[in-house]
């Protein structure tokens, strides 16, 4: 359903105030890649949906300015960069936890998203006392069965997909630790075969091997043919020497195999279980995944006030738009790119002044002023410095 406290705004405005593309179609200069120094996918979302959907309520920007002003800290030395720092390697848990409700997501994701519901868990301690991040912090506190849950059913570096094995972590099922066993001691198998069919038959170059195609054989030069024993059965013969298959080493083969194609399956099972059991943890990541990226665009707002050296603006309860020295925020990153400056401008309007009329030449700058008074007013909704 639609939030009805927020105010979509109108396309040909986005457009015109290129918010989050430039008149041309591009993603950059605008207002949102200015703005965008997210750590997370999370967090950047969030900040493009505030953007793009102001808030109707001044209250709500209020509590966004108090969260970020605590965040900045006196002097810029608050808590704000070691967030960002932490946000660092955080997966996106929105999309996540979306994939998990899907049935489609995939085990290296589950890992990343155990690593960082743990990462999660630390934070709220470092957030100041404000309403709003107070409210954060709560929603960061998560059962930390979900991540004991991921943890304790899969391998620390699984494999990428489910199909190719080695995602279950050891000891978790007896029955697949077993099958798995079958694999492991395989090569021992092997040698310990090659060494006594050596001795057997005194043929000194005999070789166990394997391959995808023919399974196993012991293969044995042309010139050594004539030791071979009574109970070797030929499997295939090439221009240098064949390959054979005696009844022990059949055995295993059926043995070996089989083990590994009931090992996958038994994976397969187990990991569509995981998949059951976390089901039930999906409103909880939803609700995580708000925080998280709340949190990542409040840390991002601070810090681009500190780094552009922005202000804090002042909501008042009265109509009236008081800016002092005004600067269009993407015209004068570029001009600070070129070493340009930007000529500010103060903009007054309220009861007495409720119009104003622009005049000057062509290129003198009138749509940059107009624009600038409306993205400062759209910053500041928001809960950016301006």
């Amino acid at each position: 359903a639609r939030d009805h406290s927020l105010s979509e705004l109108p396309i040909t405005s986005r457009r015109h105030l290129e918010l989050v593309q430039t008149l041309r179609g591009e993603d950059s200069p605008t207002v949102f890649s200015l703005l965008d120094t997210c750590q997370t996918s999370m967090g950047s979302r969030q900040l493009k949906r505030w953007l793009l959907e102001p808030p109707r309520e001044r209250s709500v920007a209020q509590q966004r300015l108090d969260a970020v002003a605590a965040l900045q800290g006196p002097n810029g030395v608050g808590p704000w960069k070691a967030l960002r720092d932490a946000f660092k390697g955080v997966t996106d848990v929105g999309r996540v936890g979306a994939r998990i409700a899907l049935r489609q997501v995939r085990p290296r994701e589950l890992v990343a998203l155990g690593h960082s519901l743990q990462q999660a868990q630390q934070w709220p301690s470092l957030l100041p006392a404000t309403d709003m991040l107070q409210r954060i912090g709560a929603d960061l506190q998560m059962d930390p069965a979900c991540a004991a849950l991921i943890a304790a059913s899969l391998l620390p570096d699984p494999a990428a997909l489910v199909r190719d094995g080695g995602v279950i972590a050891h000891g978790h099922d007896a029955e697949l630790d077993e099958l798995r066993a079958i694999q492991t001691n395989c090569d021992d198998f092997l040698l310990d075969l090659e060494t006594r069919e050596r001795a057997r038959s005194g043929i000194a170059n005999l070789r166990v091997q394997f391959n995808k195609v023919h399974g196993f054989f012991i293969e044995v030069t042309q010139g050594q043919v004539d030791k071979v024993p009574d109970d070797y059965r030929r499997r295939q013969t090439l221009k240098n020497a064949e390959r054979f298959i005696t009844p022990e080493l059949k055995a295993f083969e059926d043995k070996a195999l089989s083990a590994q194609d009931r090992a996958l399956a038994r994976e397969k099972f187990l990991y569509e279980q995981l998949l059951d059991s976390l089901q039930a943890f999906v409103p909880a990541l939803t609700q995580v995944a708000w925080g998280l990226a709340t949190l990542d665009v409040l840390a991002t707002l601070s810090e681009r006030a500190l780094t552009l050296n922005w202000c804090a603006p002042e909501l008042v309860n009265t109509p009236g738009i008081s800016i002092t020295q005004g600067r269009h925020p993407v015209v004068e990153s570029r001009l600070g790119e070129t070493g340009g400056s930007f000529i500010a401008n103060d903009t007054q309007l309220g009861p007495s002044q409720r119009m104003q009329i622009i005049t000057g030449p062509n290129m003198g700058g009138k749509s940059t002023y107009m624009r600038q008074v409306a993205l400062i007013v759209l910053l500041a909704s928001i809960c950016s410095h301006v």
